[in-house]
């Protein structure tokens, strides 16, 4: 069972980074702090109002007492419960503590507040059994001034190992084993760990995943206890270690999260050394008209353009206005009919010629305008994008709309090397077969596979274009076209980024 159901989520989010009194920053907490909270609402599609953050100043010591408490025993039954805090953290009278904003140095025990008080305990009490405790806490004796992440020197494992061990579904990962340090990183702009945390999270890294498919409490365990020495050891002058600590309950695997489709395409090495921006993906469908065969094109009356000017261009939006507004309104009614939406649930726009639908699935938008090749005719642009996984589409979802998407468009981070490129796929090509095709005027490389997959890259899209063969779903297009690209893939190439 994936862990996260988006409406039965709950989560609160408490990152100190600067605080009120003499006690030392603690870097890239706030960064870290969003970052997982973005994951939350973006990745795993957790209500916004589901989520409590509080960073610096918002997080003091009554907060944590009295609304962290309120929160957790609100929870309702078969919910799941989040956690995360970056932060100070030390044990002294007999609990693990953390520090708030207001937390004075003098005077630890009384402005500190104690985990089993203010979430172990209240988690106990609440009708929630399912919950995932992540804590990046540093500087347990708050009185070194250097750029650590002192987890917990002085913490007690084995409160945590307690807590986790009193209910059927609960983990809790931890920065560092005690005795060590959890570092920052200035060129990531984040905590070491909390960074490999949220790429294994969004289902970025293999190590993390089991079978292609799951992310587990032990996969995600074990994959932090390689990747944040390995990145110590390989980019920092570092020389002491820091070894993730975890404790995971559960009566069954502990599932965190299914990958859907997509992300599992995400989970590929890179292309050719491209860097994919998998979680902008679409799908779209490219048509050609020309302008004399549209259906308001008046032979006799109007006059095909010749060129490229301001008149032509409105011309063209005049004549598709009709046309747009008419394919919106039909995926509109299929969507009642066909997925049971309720108006209320879609937004539908239409503006000359371009429009959008936005639904719980999906957002669509159909643009058109003059072919920037040839001003005699229409290009018209259509593209999806998923709002849930592709799993979790209805049976004959495709029948929603008038054309089939039959590409799909996968951004490109940075830029590409045009001649690198070309001679990569050359080898490619050499290697396993299939047909080269460039272009290095317009930027344009089209590669065709064994399988008669097209791999297009445009210099002026900066995107990776994926064209299967015959397949008529969603899901179908990108199971062609993760076993196509897996095919090139298989090389360890240098990256081409710039």
């Amino acid at each position: 069972m994936d862990f996260f159901e988006p409406n039965q989520t709950y989560a609160v989010i408490i990152a100190v980074e600067q605080y009120q009194f003499q006690i030392s920053q603690v870097q890239y907490a706030e960064n870290d702090a969003k970052a997982f909270y973005d994951w939350l609402t973006r990745d795993m599609r957790v209500p916004v109002e589901n989520i409590k953050m509080w960073l610096n100043q918002e997080a003091t010591a009554t907060r944590l007492r009295n609304e962290l408490q309120y929160e957790i025993h609100s929870l309702p039954e078969e919910s799941r419960f989040v956690f995360y805090y970056a932060g100070h953290g030390f044990f002294a009278d007999g609990s693990n503590r953390v520090t708030t904003w207001d937390t004075y140095p003098m005077d630890l025990p009384e402005t500190t507040v104690a985990l089993r008080d203010v979430l172990f305990d209240p988690l106990h009490q609440s009708q929630c059994n399912k919950s995932l405790i992540f804590i990046d806490a540093c500087a347990s004796h708050l009185k070194e001034q250097n750029q650590s992440r002192d987890v917990l020197i002085d913490m007690n494992n084995q409160e945590f190992v307690e807590f986790v061990q009193s209910a059927d579904y609960q983990a809790m990962f931890v920065s560092c084993s005690p005795g060590q340090k959890s570092y920052p990183n200035n060129s990531l702009q984040h905590g070491i760990w909390t960074y490999h945390l949220l790429k294994a999270l969004k289902g970025e890294e293999r190590g993390a995943v089991v079978r292609d498919q799951y992310i587990t409490g032990e996969s995600l365990q074990n994959y932090l206890r390689q990747a944040v020495p390995d990145f110590i050891r390989q980019n920092t002058q570092l020389r002491t270690p820091q070894i993730p600590w975890s404790q995971i309950s559960s009566t069954n695997t502990f599932v965190i999260r299914e990958l859907g489709a997509h992300e599992q395409e995400a989970l590929m090495p890179p292309l050719m050394g491209i860097d994919l921006s998998y979680e902008d993906l679409s799908f779209r469908n490219l048509e050609y008209r020309s302008v004399s065969s549209l259906p308001n094109f008046k032979r006799g009356l109007h006059t095909v353009p010749a060129s490229h000017t301001t008149g032509a261009r409105n011309f063209v939006d005049r004549l598709m206005t009709e046309s747009v507004s008419d394919e919106i309104d039909n995926i509109y009614d299929r969507c009642k009919d066909l997925l049971g939406f309720r108006r209320k649930q879609m937004t539908k726009t239409t503006n000359g010629g371009g429009g959008s639908l936005d639904t719980p699935y999906f957002r669509f938008i159909i643009d058109s305008s003059q072919d920037p090749k040839d001003p005699r005719q229409v290009q018209i642009i259509r593209t999806l994008y998923l709002l849930i996984k592709p799993s979790e589409l209805p049976d004959g979802f495709e029948r929603i709309f008038s054309v089939r998407l039959d590409e799909i468009v996968i951004p490109i981070n940075g830029e590409i090397n045009f001649d690198q490129m070309v001679e990569r796929f050359e080898d490619a090509e050499e290697e396993i077969g299939g047909k080269l095709f460039e272009d290095d005027t317009s930027g344009y490389i089209e590669y065709t596979t064994p399988d008669h997959t097209k791999l297009i890259i445009s210099m002026n899209d900066n995107a990776l274009i994926l064209k299967p063969r015959g397949t008529l779903t969603i899901q179908g297009m990108l199971a062609g076209a993760q076993a196509s690209v897996l095919a090139l893939a298989q090389a360890d190439q240098p990256p081409l980024l710039e």
